[in-house]
């Protein structure tokens, strides 16, 4: 079971709007419109005209109060269902899976724990303590690591489309625990573990596999796992546990004597007027991408899933014409993904402007520079935020040319080359790789290799070319 942790934007950041001492709590109207929207986009059967809050009572030093205000037992949506998409690698037709939300519920934040390893110290950061929050809990549907990347992806794509919040997990506005168990084919779920507060994509893949192959490992040999809470070190990629939960606690929940009932129709929230206030969603997004510019079903999928990076690749192709979208979705998901997974980045982190990224998908597309450089250009831009064409000027990265400098290069692949040249003159073309990879590795790959391979072409048609074979093979 996942459960992902949406912190709700509004004006006053919570519950309560002040915090003066005795300040009773009191429900943002935003909180409950943001909720409504939501359950309305993750299509749930039951969006309860009448909710109600209950409190949670623990102890735990980000919890001030000693319980949290929450909705347990009556939510304010049940039964909804999220479509995410599952590639195995880039241009592998898109796997359609779906996993079965639980429940939508409001409840309040808790502060957040600072860990200072260095002077050994633990502090408590309660500037959010008291935010509103959504908690979607989802069925326990998911099999891996990646497929809950991926369903945080499809999740963070739609919260972002609606105005929910701005689904930075680095930032905390979207945070995720996994709940997770193995068990034998045929045989109950076992154990549940559950690892806290996972705030990227890579966290949740890492952690969730790495506590899967723990669990397998104790499985195999009939060892007991014991039921306990887990935090996830990304620096290690290795888990450590917060507290056993061996012993079951008792939350003593009990109805929140503070809030009265949540009833949507009283306080004047029209279910109908929201759903019709929804914007585009990722699947109408992926739609707009297939339509406006031609673009094959899994780019679609990759750009809307990836923070960000729809807006990235739209606000682009604002300053380049049609015809650059399929090499500018080229570029974006082969070259700066494999960017972003060689420097274990995200999408967002990643620092280059639409206009600089349209800029190079200009040079290449006029064939100003080499397709090769591209990748050299791209991370020149995104680690010193100097534009393409200057980076391209001072490196002397243009494409060559010159028809007097490629022919000459092109007489002396043949020369090193003649029994490939002789093949290639009878029409086997496929010969042809070693003399233009000469040329190649001769410019540094800042060759036109179009206009090479026609100049090459050409000399090896001429007829001198088969005397001077003659005569290299008389000597």
């Amino acid at each position: 079971m996942l459960q992902t942790l949406a912190t709700v934007r509004s004006a006053s950041q919570g519950f309560a709007r002040g915090l003066e001492s005795g300040t009773l709590p009191v429900l943002n109207r935003r909180c409950v419109e943001a909720a409504v929207q939501t359950a309305l986009a993750l299509e749930c059967a039951e969006l309860n005209n009448v909710s109600r809050f209950d409190r949670k009572h623990y102890f735990y030093a980000d919890m001030p109060a000693g319980f949290q205000i929450t909705q347990q037992f009556h939510p304010i949506a049940r039964k909804g269902n999220l479509n995410y998409y599952q590639m195995e690698s880039p241009g592998a037709l898109p796997e359609k899976k779906s996993c079965k939300i639980l429940q939508l519920q409001l409840e309040q934040d808790s502060g957040r724990s600072v860990h200072d390893a260095e002077n050994r110290v633990s502090l408590i950061d309660l500037n959010r303590a008291g935010v509103g929050l959504l908690e979607v809990v989802f069925a326990p549907d998911l099999k891996s690591g990646k497929e809950a990347a991926d369903l945080v992806k499809e999740l963070i794509a739609i919260v972002k489309a609606i105005g929910v919040c701005s689904g930075r997990m680095e930032d905390g506005a979207v945070r995720v625990d996994a709940n997770i168990s193995v068990h034998q084919p045929g045989t109950p779920l076992g154990t549940r573990t559950e690892v806290k507060n996972l705030n990227s994509l890579r966290a949740v893949s890492r952690a969730i596999d790495l506590e899967i192959r723990r669990q397998m490992f104790f499985v195999k040999r009939g060892l007991k796992i014991q039921n306990v809470t887990l935090s996830f070190d990304s620096e290690t990629v290795s888990t450590v546990v917060m507290r056993d939960k061996e012993i079951v606690q008792d939350y003593r929940f009990f109805p929140e004597p503070n809030i009265p009932s949540l009833n949507l129709q009283q306080a004047g929230i029209c279910i109908e007027s929201l759903r019709h206030s929804l914007p585009s969603l990722p699947h109408e997004l992926r739609k707009r991408l297939m339509d406006t510019y031609g673009l094959d079903f899994w780019k679609c999928v990759v750009i809307v899933r990836e923070p960000g990076m729809y807006e990235f690749f739209t606000q682009a192709m604002n300053y380049l014409s049609i015809e650059y979208a399929k090499q500018a979705s080229n570029i974006l998901l082969i070259d700066i993904i494999g960017y972003m997974n060689k420097h274990s980045m995200e999408f967002e982190d990643v620092h280059i402007s639409p206009k600089q990224f349209a800029d190079l998908i200009r040079m290449v597309g006029e064939r100003r520079l080499p397709i090769k450089k591209c990748l050299e250009v791209l991370q020149e831009v995104i680690e010193s935020s100097r534009d393409p064409e200057e980076i391209v000027e001072l490196n002397n990265w243009w494409m060559i040319k010159d028809e007097n400098l490629l022919g000459a290069l092109c007489e002396e692949a043949i020369r090193l080359y003649p029994k490939h040249a002789r093949k290639a003159q009878v029409g086997k073309q496929d010969v042809l790789k070693p003399l233009m990879s000469h040329i190649q590795i001769a410019t540094q790959g800042r060759a036109d290799m179009k206009l090479a391979k026609r100049i090459m072409l050409e000399k090896i048609q001429r007829p001198e070319m088969a005397l001077r074979e003659e005569v290299n093979a008389g000597r």
